[in-house]
């Protein structure tokens, strides 16, 4: 561990060294830290989220948290950390440690011209459309990444921002179907997802009136597996879109466009791209929120999918401190990759949130969630039920 953490805190190191000298001199050195701690407890009919569902098992998971940053008016440095220890009371197989530990550096180049490093040691989903909170879907990840951002003021309020991308992701070994012999599919026990990553994006942003603005973005990524060639590929985007900010609490971004991924094996696949997002938030305490994404995305190993999501969520403030709500989602998975085959989820959560005093806050919540595919073995159902408090210094 202590070799990660020094990975990690490296980077950050040497940007901070390389920070023109005009940033020592600095009258002002703002630096924040935020410490936190989060318990639950939680209950499940599906711990492993299998078919059929298994008998219910009790958890406890404690998580603490510590957020710091330093910014200066030439660079600034980052760090979010937490350890994440999961316990059940039954089955001890899923009985796991994650540690999410985020740093980063950014240092001002030049005029509009900004580098940052960054380095995520964090969990990783396995499998799309299944919980991305669940042990059983998980697999802890790194993933370095240095970006070049160019932002410049265009005449008429215009922007224009442009990057530039690379990186390196790595996982632990586990358990995936691969490309076998023979255009076969084969189980590796011991798979481990790692590949170099490079790209770039440009977006165009022209103010309409006050509170509006339509945009263009497009984006190139390259990924090249070290175990898995048959993943490699090349992921091309474009969208055209409209945001609107209106006052007081409306937030609407439209987009729609193109993407195309090549793979190295030769297969392609292109699709329409479709993304919408609602959010309003009323002076009475009512928060809507609702989103609708056709996008063309890739998971841990490099296989393609088009996804389809629609979700929906109402929340409702009573007084300055009690929120319930409820959230719903439908989301389908389709690949045509070397097994072709689709998922259909869907589920929803009812949450009630508390302020008990200034910095402690519980939670109490309900969600089911289900999965109907094409291969019945791996449909499920899951419900589970958390009881949450979390502490804020």
């Amino acid at each position: 561990m202590w070799r990660a953490v020094q990975r990690l805190l490296i980077p950050c190191a040497c940007l901070a060294l390389a920070a023109p000298a005009a940033a020592q001199e600095a009258t002002e050195r703002p630096f924040s830290w935020r410490p936190s701690i989060q318990m639950r407890g939680l209950w499940t009919d599906n711990i492993g989220l299998t078919q059929p569902r298994r008998e219910g098992d009790f958890g406890f998971f404690v998580a603490p948290r510590l957020e710091a940053a330093y910014r200066t008016d030439a660079y600034e440095l980052d760090f979010d950390g937490a350890v994440d220890v999961r316990r059940y009371t039954d089955d001890g197989r899923l009985d796991d440690v994650f540690y999410r530990v985020n740093t980063g550096a950014e240092v001002g180049v030049l005029p509009g011209l900004s580098m940052r490093l960054s380095d995520a040691y964090t969990p990783t989903v396995r499998t799309l459309g299944l919980p991305d909170d669940d042990p059983a879907n998980l697999i802890q990840s790194n993933r370095a990444q240095l970006e070049m951002r160019y932002w410049r003021e265009l005449p008429g309020s215009r922007e224009l921002a442009v990057g530039a991308i690379g990186g390196r992701f790595d996982t632990e070994s586990f358990q995936a179907l691969v490309a076998g012999p023979g255009g076969s599919v084969v189980s590796d026990p011991r798979f481990r997802a790692d590949f170099w990553e490079g790209g770039g994006y440009a977006e165009f942003q022209n103010p309409i009136g006050e509170h509006h603005a339509g945009y263009l973005r497009t984006a190139v990524r390259q990924r090249t597996f070290d175990q898995e060639p048959d993943g490699d590929h090349l992921q091309v985007s474009g969208l055209a879109g409209f945001r609107s900010h209106i006052e007081p609490g409306f937030e609407l971004d439209v987009a729609g466009g193109y993407g195309w991924l090549d793979f190295g094996s030769g297969q392609d696949e292109s699709s329409v791209l479709v993304r919408a997002d609602l959010n309003l938030r009323r002076p009475d305490g009512w928060r809507f929120q609702a989103g609708f994404h056709h996008e063309l995305t890739v998971d841990i190993a490099g296989k393609d999918f088009q996804d389809t999501t629609g979700r929906i969520g109402v929340e409702k403030y009573l007084g300055t401190r009690t929120a319930v709500g409820v959230t719903g989602f439908l989301s389908q998975l389709h690949s045509d990759a070397s097994r072709p085959h689709g998922n259909l989820f869907g589920g929803f959560e009812v949450k009630l949130r508390r302020q008990l005093v200034r910095r402690l806050t519980a939670s109490l919540s309900y969600r089911y969630w289900q999965n109907a595919g094409s291969f019945t073995l791996d449909d499920f159902e899951q419900s589970r039920v958390v009881l949450g408090l979390t502490y804020r210094h």
